[in-house]
């Protein structure tokens, strides 16, 4: 039951990320593209770290079991 609430929530996530992506293609004035906030982003020398750590962590925790 835990695992297929798990997957539910993912599944959840993932078409609510793929929602938004096609929002931001149809309506740009209500939604950003991906690409504009992910280069907003990494524009801050901080954040950017923040970013690469996130990136090693979610490799760390999928490919090392």
């Amino acid at each position: 039951m835990t695992s297929a609430l798990t997957y539910g929530v993912w599944a959840a996530l993932a078409a609510a990320g793929i929602f938004m992506w096609w929002l931001s293609y149809v309506r740009p004035s209500m939604l950003a593209h991906p690409g504009d906030v992910v280069g907003r982003v990494v524009s801050h020398p901080v954040a950017r770290v923040v970013v690469v750590l996130g990136f090693l962590f979610l490799g760390w925790h999928t490919f090392a079991r």
